[in-house]
């Protein structure tokens, strides 16, 4: 009852969240609240009451990619075992499909010895993870808008719908400061350079999620928005002083507590400055490892200056984090089969070291079984004392009573569809994407496009609709590193449907010279009022880099030579502009996601006027806080009729 009226509050709250500011949010949760005596006595008991083996258990995620599954099912057996015989205390998601993934979780709820904390990263909405939902624009998208209000509300929208489905914990925001152009994982999931400006993003978002009732999650601690070296293929190294983390890194997950944020993750960085024992060295993993661990590729270089990763530094989580900032709520540490700390530590060694730091629980280890046995190990051996066990576990179950677990752990399935997707939130995803378009440079005076069907055989009327078609004849090259090569599909069929006629091609790093001259012949041939290069490179985990790859590059080269009025489209990294510099047009979309494609062909037409700041410096470029505004300047340009 308690979940459908904060549903139903929810859904009206956002059909007029234009009127929504940030002294109108809701009240959210705080996840270290003083508990009745009721609730005290059930986390009382249900310690008392759990073995050794069953605590150790509960300090475990389980996780799983959810599909259709048999019960037989290799797969289905596998996570059973780690709900009924391991007595893990939560299992998360990665990519999946919404009913299964419902039903299962009040299967597995029904499953458990103690309610289970079910989480999945999504950061970018439900379609982060699951591919019947749709993605949302990225943190950075959010910060471009200028209003944390977006970031309130996105953090709400996406709790409602985590809810519904049986997810409780959502591994969102994160809250790294993205001072670092190269880095290669963060980029855009980051709010921005500015540390207040991330602070007060983080904060919204947490806000809005705790107070729509699912726990947030504020990653990756101490930061991990100065690195070149993407953690899940290395270890990176941030040697930097104390007073350099307190002052820039810290600020949001200061913030992050002082919202009472549930969560925090830990990083698979290196601090020599505040960790200065070494990390064990790269070690040759067997057959089974292998196997398990995912983008594991790391090769040892700066030896001298590896230290023990945050994740495994009593250092970082017990003095800095519990210590200094106060955080009581629980602690998770990234991925366990990540290089930072796969490439170095057995899956035993790794959960120990880990307990030791101040981690509570452990997240997709490469071996459950196997770290399970090394903390118990490690108990009975004296490394590890019972209490410090019993202290991690209190915090867990404190985490299930404040998400109302011990009275409802399943969901009501005639629910899910009345929440995920629903128009409302989808609406209110389109609405940040067209506020976070950022127009960077137009010395062209190509924006809207709209304009230059003056020129052609179009016009404009005086109600700002066009008048004759084709309005605008656009030739739209799109390069994409990703495998996709209907990677900005939407873009194109959004622009078509509003009577656009655009001539479009893909080509990628594997594109050969014939195919490119193909594509270029057409540009050259054909008459044109515009050329849009539209790139769709982005930060992606185990890809270790977001550079403009060299045919990227050329294809730029090849498009500024020919001298057409030609627009820029970053669909992903925002420090794009630095590889294409002397681009005259240029519109940065942040993600190749539909929402901001969408965006952009609206934007494109004057649909929608431009108006969001960059978050990051561009060095050499612009400034953070940069952008050029763009008024609205007709109500739609009209459908192509069938």
């Amino acid at each position: 009852m308690r979940f459908k009226v904060f549903l139903a509050i929810s859904f009206l709250a956002l059909f007029l969240f234009d009127a929504l500011t940030a002294a109108q949010a809701p009240k959210y949760q705080p996840f270290d609240r003083k508990l009745s005596k009721k609730d005290e006595d059930w986390v009382r008991k249900t310690l008392k009451s759990l073995t050794l083996d069953e605590k150790i258990g509960q300090m475990m995620f389980a996780d799983a990619n959810i599909v259709f599954w048999n019960r037989e099912s290799d797969e289905y057996k596998k996570l059973q075992h780690h709900i009924v015989d391991n007595k893990v205390g939560g299992v998360l998601i990665f990519r999946s499909e919404v009913w299964p993934t419902a039903v299962l979780a009040n299967r597995w709820q029904e499953m458990a010895k103690v309610p289970l904390l079910i989480s999945s990263d999504l950061e970018m909405g439900m379609g982060m993870r699951f591919d019947d939902t749709p993605w949302w624009a990225p943190n950075m998208a959010v910060a471009a808008t200028g209003d944390a209000k977006w970031a309130r509300l996105q953090g709400e929208a996406t709790a409602l719908q985590a809810r519904a489905m049986g997810i409780n914990w959502l591994f969102a925001p994160t809250a790294d400061v993205n001072n670092n152009p190269n880095n290669p994982v963060i980029n855009v999931r980051s709010f921005g350079e500015d540390p207040q400006q991330v602070a007060a993003f983080t904060r919204a978002f947490i806000e809005g999620a705790q107070g729509a009732g699912a726990m947030a999650c504020a990653k990756h601690f101490p930061g991990h928005g100065d690195t070149a070296t993407d953690s899940h293929i290395g270890l990176p190294v941030v040697d930097v002083a104390r007073e350099r983390l307190l002052n820039l890194e810290l600020v949001p997950f200061r913030a992050a507590i002082e919202a009472r944020v549930g969560g925090v993750m830990s990083a698979h960085i290196a601090l020599p400055q505040i960790e200065p024992e070494l990390a064990a060295p790269v070690r040759a993993l067997n057959e089974g490892e292998a196997a398990r661990a995912e983008f594991v590729s790391q090769t040892e270089s700066n030896a001298a200056r590896v230290t023990l990763p945050g994740t495994l530094s009593p250092k970082i989580l017990t003095g800095l984090l519990r210590e200094e900032l106060k955080f009581n709520g629980v602690v998770v540490t990234d991925a366990m089969n990540m290089a930072g700390v796969a490439a170095r530590y057995t899956p035993g060694e790794a959960a120990v070291k880990a307990i030791k730091a101040g981690v509570d629980m452990i997240e997709k280890s490469p071996d459950i079984d196997a770290a399970i046995a090394g903390i118990k190990d490690a108990v009975q051996k004296g490394e590890i004392t019972e209490a410090r066990i019993n202290a991690s576990v209190e915090r867990i179950l404190r985490a299930k009573v404040a998400l109302d677990l011990h009275r409802k752990k399943t969901v009501d399935l005639n629910e899910v569809d009345r929440a995920i997707n629903h128009p409302s939130f989808n609406e209110l995803a389109q609405q940040i994407a067209d506020r976070s378009l950022t127009l960077v440079r137009d010395e062209q005076k190509l924006l809207p496009l709209a304009a230059l069907a003056t020129a052609t055989q179009g016009g404009i009327n005086a109600q700002g609709i066009s008048t004759n078609q084709p309005s605008v004849r656009l030739f739209n090259l799109t390069f994409t590193d990703e495998d996709d090569r209907a990677i900005t599909r939407t873009l194109v069929e959004e622009l078509r449907q509003r009577s656009v006629s655009v001539e479009s091609y893909v080509l990628d790093a594997r594109a050969k010279e014939a195919e490119i001259a193909a594509v270029l012949a057409k540009l050259d041939g054909g008459q044109f009022d515009a050329v849009c290069y539209s790139v769709a490179v982005r930060a992606r985990s185990g890809k270790g880099s977001v550079a403009l790859p060299p045919i990227g590059k050329r294809l730029a080269e090849e498009l500024l030579s020919r001298k057409r009025p030609l627009l820029v489209i970053s669909f992903g990294n925002p420090y794009l502009p630095l590889a294409i510099p002397q681009a005259p047009s240029f519109l940065l979309a942040y993600s190749p996601f539909p929402v901001s494609q969408r965006a952009a062909a609206k934007a494109l037409l004057g649909e929608i006027g431009i108006n969001g700041k960059l978050p990051v410096t561009l060095p050499g470029l612009f400034p953070r806080g940069h952008g050029l505004q763009v008024e609205k300047r007709i109500t739609a340009m009209p459908e192509k009729k069938n």
